[in-house]
């Protein structure tokens, strides 16, 4: 047992206890105890102490003679086989009792001053992680030096001498490396798959076969997700591109060569139907007062991304635009007879209709579905299409 041990073993006691002394007015409230090392007889050759044999002294302070706390004391020195003996003074100033016990205590010195043992749990931790990295996503320099202090670091882990004050070094300097390696930033080019999904959203699935189309649509699914991943490798983004290329590639025409889509062959009841007046350029309401002549409400296919328009007169016409209650939204003025006019899809329109003077617009153009007018009370369908037989009337 040594000093530390016999002071734990002393505070069992449930009373104050003290080393040497009490700090001047700290005192506490009788009885405590103090002890304090007198002096040694140690065990000792060839320059090593084997064994110490400290020589205290206990003092037990108390107001009364305390017959039950002494027996209590006594107890503790024979449970922990310590030799002792013991003199009683009362001290007339103080007005207090003073029993000293003079203890002997051997323990064996070398047991003493065994390391503590040495934590490597948190640098093999650490060792673990780095082990883990691949150099081809640092950049070189920063990656060698962090492999030369993990090298270092596995020599420190393995060594059955190592302090803890050389692990915690070594974890320290690991730490410090991977702080500073750098991730190598590859910038991705996007730009040639994001053409092509453009490209594929401007197609119609009702003019290819379900079986080729259904290709192009899963390649289609994978190549929007692609896009949206910030985090997606340059390889990603050029096997998507080469699959949908192939997908394109091998569409299908539908049978007999006949492109199918929504057939927006477009009634224009006009005069023969009583619907006398044209349409207000500014409410895209009926308009009496107006003798243009106009159609009815012509679907557009979802797919739509533009309308290509041309009249086959010299006259002028309009194409008015409205959402999915039919309720207006713009107008496209069409001037030129010998011109064809692109106009690009306002991305809320799902109908429209058109009007002009006499001279009905002869033909216009959705995405690549062409619709045919004749005079100004009757509709045909264009040859090419004459296979259809479901024509689309709002």
């Amino acid at each position: 047992m040594n000093l530390m041990e016999f002071k734990g073993e002393l505070e069992k006691l449930d009373m104050p206890i003290q080393y040497q002394s009490f700090a001047l007015g700290q005192a506490p409230e009788l009885p405590y105890l103090i002890f304090y090392e007198d002096d040694s007889d140690n065990l000792f050759a060839d320059n090593v102490n084997y064994f110490n044999n400290l020589n205290l002294t206990c003092e037990l302070y108390s107001d009364e003679k305390d017959l039950e706390l002494e027996t209590k004391i006594q107890k503790l020195f024979y449970d922990n086989e310590i030799e002792y003996n013991s003199t009683e003074t009362f001290i007339d100033s103080e007005n207090m009792f003073l029993k000293a016990y003079s203890v002997s205590i051997i323990f064996d010195a070398m047991a003493d001053v065994k390391e503590k043992e040495v934590d490597r749990s948190k640098l093999q931790s650490l060792i673990d992680y780095v082990d883990t990295l691949k150099s081809d996503l640092y950049e070189q320099d920063g990656f060698n030096k962090l492999q030369t202090s993990l090298a270092y670091a596995k020599a420190t882990l393995i060594d059955s001498e190592t302090t803890q004050d050389e692990i915690d070094e070594s974890e320290d300097e690991l730490i410090d490396c991977l702080s500073k390696i750098s991730l190598i930033v590859v910038e991705v080019n996007k730009s040639q798959l994001q053409e092509q999904v453009n490209h594929v959203d401007s197609l119609s699935a009702g003019i290819y076969t379900q079986e080729t189309w259904n290709v192009l649509k899963n390649n289609m699914m994978i190549a929007k997700n692609i896009l949206d991943n910030i985090n997606a490798k340059q390889q990603e983004v050029d096997l998507s591109l080469i699959a949908l290329l192939k997908a394109v590639s091998n569409l299908k025409d539908s049978e007999n060569g006949i492109r199918k889509d929504i057939n927006l062959y477009a009634p224009l009841f006009w005069e023969s139907q009583g619907l006398i007046g044209g349409i207000n350029s500014g409410t895209g309401e009926l308009d009496n007062y107006n003798y243009y002549i106009h159609s009815n409400f012509i679907q557009i296919p979802i797919t739509t991304t533009y309308v290509v328009a041309q009249n086959r007169g010299s006259d002028s016409f309009y194409i008015m635009f409205y959402d999915d209650d039919k309720k207006y939204i713009n107008y496209t003025f069409i001037y030129d007879a010998k011109i064809a006019r692109i106009i690009d899809m306002n991305r809320k329109a799902k109908y429209m209709r058109i009007y002009s003077n006499r001279q009905t617009p002869s033909s216009l153009v959705i995405n690549k579905i062409k619709i045919e007018y004749d005079k100004e009370t009757a509709y045909t369908i264009a040859p090419e299409d004459e296979k259809f037989n479901t024509l689309t009337q709002i």
